[in-house]
């Protein structure tokens, strides 16, 4: 039996917010969510942002690691389906991105991207599709021999770029002048899909007129979109 708690929230209610969003361009409005751990389960958390509980799927190490109490910065995918409506989660932004590689691919829904990313760290998944490794791949459960060649043909080319732009250690010019709020937003950003450049850009153009990373990145969004 799958476990639940009855806090949590499996399905985000704002659905009409999310559907503008979506009709504007922004596929995921949830970037992250700041808390502390409620629950866990075998590849769920429970994160309480504010009292209010929301359930992310994640990695089964994810979950592993977690414990109740800790504080928690979960970067998330807002899945949505005619019916559902499911967040998923990483503790990196690297792992993020991956999923989204991943799910970007045909025949990859989040389901099996998050179970690939359980079984295979970000590097795994690189070094596998660099090299050709298509066997790495289809030893995850649910991921058959198509489905992982299809999976090296679509990322073999892509990986030492992705690498290198998510890599720890970036140059200092490349971040914003300040940590903080500031930051928040520019990791906001890059969760909903704009380059680091383009997040970093916008942030430094208009952090000065807000304090918080919400307020940061409506100001950052507007100026993308002049």
């Amino acid at each position: 039996m799958r476990w639940q708690s009855p806090c949590a929230m499996r399905r985000v209610p704002d659905l009409h917010r999310i559907l503008k969003y979506k009709s504007q361009g922004i596929d995921n409005m949830y970037a992250y969510l700041r808390g502390t751990v409620g629950m866990t389960g075998e590849n769920t958390i429970v994160v309480d942002c504010g009292g209010v509980g929301y359930e992310v799927l994640t990695t089964k190490t994810a979950a592993a690691k977690s414990k109740a109490g800790d504080e928690v910065t979960i970067y998330t995918y807002l899945a949505v389906r005619e019916d559902d409506m499911t967040l998923y989660g990483f503790p990196s932004m690297e792992e993020k991105a991956m999923f989204r590689q991943l799910t970007g691919i045909s025949g990859i829904g989040p389901k099996a991207g998050l179970a690939i990313l359980s079984e295979m760290s970000v590097s795994d998944v690189a070094s596998a599709a660099i090299s050709g490794d298509a066997k790495a791949f289809s030893r995850v459960s649910g991921i058959g021999k198509k489905t992982a060649d299809r999976i090296v043909l679509e990322l073999k080319d892509k990986m030492d770029v992705k690498m290198a732009v998510s890599a720890e250690g970036s140059a200092a010019a490349d971040r914003p002048q300040e940590r903080g709020a500031a930051q928040d937003a520019v990791d906001g950003l890059i969760g909903l899909g704009y380059t680091k450049a383009e997040a970093v850009a916008a942030v430094n153009t208009v952090k000065e007129l807000a304090d918080t990373p919400e307020d940061i990145m409506i100001l950052a969004l507007k100026r993308i979109g002049m």
